[in-house]
């Protein structure tokens, strides 16, 4: 039997993640009465709540949509103020939850982890932090979140630069002045899509730096009343079950109708509906053969298309910031509030990076092929290393000393994406292979599940759980298979790690939808627990 190290911790589980998956999974497994912590790397809780702090940054899916269900106190608790919550707001809820429910003591702020090795002999996991702390949970969970490692662009000279920069995912507690400043927003996703018409209200001068323009809808936000809260508590059932019925967790399912059988004129005026909706209406309630059949999804984007251009003057600056690598609805569409408008603004430049490509950071600015941008503060809005970056940060290390980021070199393998072979008593929520959408919809699932396994190897005197890497393999075909055929397929996007200069193509998440991903699970847990082991 290996020793504890002197000073460490020992508990049944351990969760990594604070965020909105995180939080639930601490009371899922707390609630079976098990000695259970949380590791944070942040000094508060809120995952991507927590560190995306830049000004704009608000949910693309309704408030009540993606708060907890699981407490009808929570419930009726708490007022939100807008259909689409701004960020202070999220963060407040959170902490709000965390506090109600008696999770902040177990939770350990700034704690962020450097190393979980897998010990056979005592069959528990030893888990380092930076601070040099060690833990020794039975079971360890990973919350992490798709997107929580920061990427940046592939250019020299950042050191250099004597002014301002900030990372939209590392956004500063002080927040970034724009007044009077010269700004360069590198970037035009979700982040960058937010941001840039806020910068451009302040900044004397700001200049975009797009690589691949995106199709952006709005967001159409609006206040929620007193009137409309009571509405949506006495509804909350009725919502709850339609997130449960969407392939996204939203409470919005495409239309089964074909868009093809429309006349034009009818067809147009269904476009104009969605695109005037709130949030991703558009993207997640249109009609079904828009995401799989291209004459569909080619009247979708050109109608798109023309409305962008009804929107910006000049007609150059307009088809720079109208995609021609993919049509709507291949990637998630970010959501805008005057997005577009920001580029008739005189002291607002649209510069296309593959027109002409950023060469290197100086001391006053960005040097590109065609010249020099001269700058106080530049901001990246250059999204994430999705999905697996956040492993690849944490030396993991599993049976016979396997690295997770060696068993994943070709994409990830997992089982439902909650385990991987030869990692055992090792879960995963919100992870790679298993998420889409909305995710507290789904990480919620896979939270009950995570702690019903745990509950059934406690009560049969099991000790560990492991899957195999023919379990891996199945999932992994029907994964890669549930993409086939759509338009979705050929994609550059970073759910395919696109945005990674040298990482090898492969699917991060899950296209089957949430409902097929629960029966899936559930007929897998009915059958003995098909593709795991259980061992004393």
């Amino acid at each position: 039997m290996t020793e504890p190290q002197s000073g460490a911790t020992t508990l049944d589980a351990l969760v990594i993640g604070a965020g909105i998956s995180g939080i639930y999974q601490l009371y899922a497994l707390r609630e079976l009465g098990l000695d259970v912590q949380t590791l944070e790397a942040g000094s508060g809780v809120g995952g991507v709540w927590y560190w995306n702090r830049y000004p704009g940054a608000r949910f693309d899916a309704e408030s009540y949509t993606y708060a907890y269900f699981f407490s009808k106190e929570l419930i009726d608790e708490w007022d939100w103020s807008e259909e689409y919550a701004a960020q202070p707001e999220i963060e407040r809820y959170l902490n709000y939850a965390v506090d109600r429910f008696g999770l902040r003591e177990r939770i350990n702020l700034e704690q962020r982890v450097s190393s979980a090795v897998w010990d056979a002999s005592s069959r528990r996991w030893t888990v380092t932090t930076e601070s040099g702390r060690v833990w020794r949970p039975r079971y360890l969970v990973t919350a992490l979140g798709i997107l929580s490692a920061p990427a940046f662009p592939k250019v020299p000279g950042l050191e250099d630069f004597r002014g301002e920069w900030a990372h939209t995912g590392l956004w500063p507690a002080d927040g970034v002045d724009f007044t009077g400043k010269k700004v360069a927003v590198i970037g035009t996703g979700s982040s960058g899509v937010q941001i840039i018409p806020i910068v451009a209200k302040d900044a004397d001068s700001l200049v975009v730096f797009q690589r691949r323009p995106n199709w952006c809808t709005p967001i159409n936000n609006f206040d929620i009343t007193s009137e409309r809260m009571d509405d949506i508590r006495n509804r909350i059932d009725e919502i709850f079950e339609a997130t449960q019925l969407s392939p996204s967790g939203s409470p919005h399912s495409p239309m089964t109708e074909s868009s093809l059988d429309l006349d034009p004129e009818e067809r147009r005026r269904h476009f104009e509906k969605l695109y005037d909706s709130p949030g991703l209406v558009m993207a997640l309630g249109n009609f079904r053969d828009v995401a799989l059949d291209k004459r569909a999804n080619d009247n979708c984007t050109a109608y798109i298309a023309e409305r962008i251009r009804a929107r910006v003057d000049d007609p150059a600056v307009a088809e720079r910031l109208i995609p021609t690598d993919h049509g709507f609805g291949q990637k998630r569409p970010p959501l805008e509030n005057g997005y577009y408008e920001v580029f008739n603004e005189p002291h607002v430049t649209l510069v296309s990076t593959l027109e002409e490509s950023m060469v290197r950071f100086t001391e006053t600015g960005i040097e590109t092929s065609a010249g020099h941008y001269d700058v106080d503060v530049i901001v990246f809005a250059t999204g994430f290393d999705a999905v697996v970056g956040s492993y690849n940060k944490i030396d993991i290390r599993g049976e016979n000393g396997l690295s997770l980021k060696e068993h994943w070199e070709a994409g990830p393998r997992t089982w439902f994406g909650m385990q991987t072979a030869g990692f055992p008593n090792l879960f995963m929520i919100g992870g790679a292979q298993s998420v889409t959408g909305t995710i507290p919809r789904i990480t919620d699932f896979q939270a009950d599940w995570v702690a019903s396994a745990v509950e059934y190897a406690r009560d049969h005197g099991y000790t560990t759980i492991a899957t195999t890497e023919a379990a891996e393999d199945e999932w992994i075909d029907h994964v890669n298979g549930g993409i086939v055929g759509t338009l979705q397929e050929k994609a550059e996007s970073w759910a395919f790690g696109s945005n990674v200069p040298g990482r090898k193509r492969a699917y991060l998440l899950y296209a089957g939808g949430l409902p097929q991903y629960r029966e899936r699970v559930r007929a897998a847990t009915d059958d003995d627990f098909r593709g795991l082991t259980f061992s004393s």
